[in-house]
Parts: C-alpha cells; sequence; structure tokens
C-alpha cells in the first residue's frame, strides 16, 4: 500500500462556540480541554495521525483560508498549508488537495479529515483507518466513515447503509439529511443507520475520477487556468463534497466508528463531553476559570481566569471572552447565529 496523505480541511469559521470563536480565530484554533495548556482541536487532529501518516510535509496537509494561514502555520510546524484565493466549501477544498496528492502518487490512498472534532479513543480510530486505508488502496471505491449512533441526534447527517462487505465494511445506499427527532428514532433502532461524520478515505486518482464524472467543470476551470490556483479557484462550483460527489456516486463504501467522537458542534457539545474532556465540575462543565455553584446545576462555563458564581440557575451557558460575556438558555445553543449576526451589525469587531 502507497504511503498515507493526510488532508486536514480547517477553513471552518463556526459561530456556535462565540465568543470563545470569532472570525479570526475559529473552533478549530480552540482548546477545549478542563486543563490548562489543552492542545486545540487542530494539534488533536493532527496528533491522532502520528504512527499513521508519514510526518514528511509531502505527507500532510492543511487546506485552510488565506486569513486563516498564519495561525494555522503557527500550530503545525512542517505541514504544508493549502491557502485557499477565497472559501468555495468543501468539494473545491478536495479538489485541489487531490491534484497535489496526485502529482506524487495519483495512487496514493488520502485521509481527508474535518480539523474540529474530537475523538475520545484514538487508538480505536486508527484500528478504523488502518482497515479502510487499506480498503481504498486495493478498491476503487469512496469511503465516507460513518460513526456508530450513541442517541437519536437530530444535529447530524445521516449514512444509510446496505449489505455488509467485508469486516467492518458496508456499502452506502443514500446519504440522509438531518432528521427531525421522530425519524432520528427510527434510525437509531433501525440500526443501519450511521452518523455521517465527514471523514473520507479514497485514492486520489479515484476521487478525481469521480469529480470528472459528477463536477466535470472542475478540471475544466483547472487546466483552463493552466493550474494557476488564484486563477482557477474562485471558478470553481462552491458545494460541499456531500452534494457535489458523494450523494451522487455509486460506489461509496462506509466503515463505522466506534471511538468516542463528537463533532463539537455547540456549547452542548462540551457539556456532553465533558467527563472526557476532564471538564467535569461540580455544578457543570467547566472548560475555563472556576466555578461556584450554589443550588445551582447544568452549566457550561468557559471563563479562563475568571472566578464564576452562580446562585439558584441551572441549564445556562456562561462564556467571557476579550471583555465579552455570553450568557445563554442552554436550550438554545444551536441558536448562536441570532447574536452573533446582531454583534456583526453592531460591534463588527467582536464578530
Amino acid at each position: 500500500m502507497s504511503a498515507l496523505h493526510l488532508v486536514v480541511m480547517a477553513g471552518g469559521s463556526g459561530t456556535r462556540f462565540w465568543p470563545k470563536s470569532t472570525s479570526q480565530r475559529p473552533k478549530q484554533l480552540l482548546a477545549f480541554g478542563g486543563a490548562p495548556g489543552s492542545p486545540t482541536l487542530l494539534a488533536q487532529t493532527l496528533g491522532r495521525f502520528d504512527g499513521l501518516v508519514d510526518r514528511d510535509p509531502k505527507h500532510r496537509m492543511i487546506v485552510t483560508t488565506g486569513a486563516l494561514s498564519p495561525a494555522c502555520a503557527a500550530q503545525a510546524p512542517g505541514v504544508e498549508i493549502l491557502s485557499e484565493p477565497q472559501a468555495r466549501n468543501t468539494a473545491p477544498c478536495v479538489y485541489w488537495a487531490a491534484r497535489e496528492v496526485a502529482k506524487v502518487d495519483p495512487k496514493a490512498v488520502m485521509l481527508v479529515m474535518p480539523a474540529d472534532h474530537f475523538i475520545a479513543r484514538p487508538d480505536a480510530f486508527a484500528r478504523t483507518i488502518r482497515e479502510a486505508a487499506a480498503w481504498a488502496a486495493a478498491h476503487d471505491d469512496l469511503i465516507a466513515l460513518g460513526v456508530k449512533p450513541t442517541r437519536p441526534e437530530t444535529g447530524y447527517g445521516y449514512l444509510r447503509v446496505g449489505s455488509k462487505l467485508q469486516g467492518n465494511a458496508s456499502q452506502v445506499e443514500a446519504f440522509v439529511e438531518k432528521p427531525d427527532l421522530a425519524k432520528a428514532r427510527t434510525f437509531l433502532k433501525a440500526g443501519n443507520y450511521l452518523w455521517n461524520g465527514g471523514m473520507f478515505v479514497w485514492r486520489a486518482e479515484v476521487i478525481l475520477a469521480a469529480f470528472d464524472q459528477h463536477m466535470p467543470e472542475m478540471r475544466r476551470e483547472w487546466e483552463a487556468s493552466g493550474g494557476k490556483v488564484e486563477t482557477a479557484y474562485p471558478k470553481l462550483t462552491a458545494t460541499s463534497i456531500d452534494y457535489g460527489v458523494m450523494e451522487k456516486a455509486r460506489n461509496v463504501v462506509s466503515f463505522g466508528l466506534d471511538c468516542g467522537w463528537d463533532d463539537l458542534g455547540s456549547w452542548t457539545s462540551v457539556e456532553e463531553m465533558a467527563d472526557v474532556l476532564g471538564a467535569r465540575r461540580e455544578g457543570g462543565a467547566v472548560t475555563g476559570g472556576e466555578l461556584l455553584a450554589v443550588e445551582s446545576s447544568g452549566l457550561v462555563v468557559d471563563a479562563p481566569g475568571r472566578v464564576v458564581a452562580a446562585l439558584g440557575v441551572k441549564d445556562l451557558i456562561i462564556v467571557e471572552s476579550g471583555g465579552v460575556i455570553l450568557i445563554a438558555d442552554k436550550n438554545r445553543a444551536q441558536d448562536m447565529k441570532l447574536v452573533v449576526e446582531r454583534i456583526k451589525r453592531e460591534h463588527p469587531g467582536l464578530a
């Protein structure tokens, strides 16, 4: 099997962890461990591939925006940075990375990973990666890693898997959009649905062939530009790799992950992962500062260097960062964009 190539997608600028996360310091550049000096999510992502992927810069790359490139480079010495001329979603990101890997070895197996997820059991993750990489080296398939669901989750898309192939491999029948709670419960009970974790494994030549079949305009624009990224990239179709390629392809296989995965999509995720993050405290989850809880429970607190005293309250998110204090109902965690939109209008420097 050819040496593995790691591609980390780190261009996201999510707002659901505001004010800890901002456009200049998004989630992947933050640490969520309860102990001082905890590594950032980007550093954790790179570290879990030690022993799997060579540290040679030709085998590790980060794709991110121009604005975030310096910060990513500072956290990832020796890793090649592909700096996007402009954000165009994940399909152009993957296409550019695949072209770069193919220059080295078109038969190389690519591991395409988000930069901002959390994995509690990296050894279990590594075992599945090895199995999926071996499959990708031997088959002309596109592999989407699925996470075995532990609850009826409405915040994730799903993979509906069909016939078992070999080992932990299953054919993917369909990509399913985020369900309502009733459907999510049905999926969990059915047993043949996996969370779509946005993690992929394939040979460079196989994904490039899939682009040629399902998004032929990508090659046309790239070759018309003479391979000049600055010219081609703004013309590449701005869409996700799921929508542009994976949902249309018929050669998609999944390997089920059971490794304590979480996408840390909102402040409530911190509470759900409090034990493995080392953030469990009396009164709630604390990833920064100290919580003094009096007749209070269910709190999520991140206020480095601060003592937060809570009296007679429950189910609140309390965050202090850069002189900004957020207090939110925990049940509204997914609506953080409403706050950020107003902040952008009235205090743009804080967004």
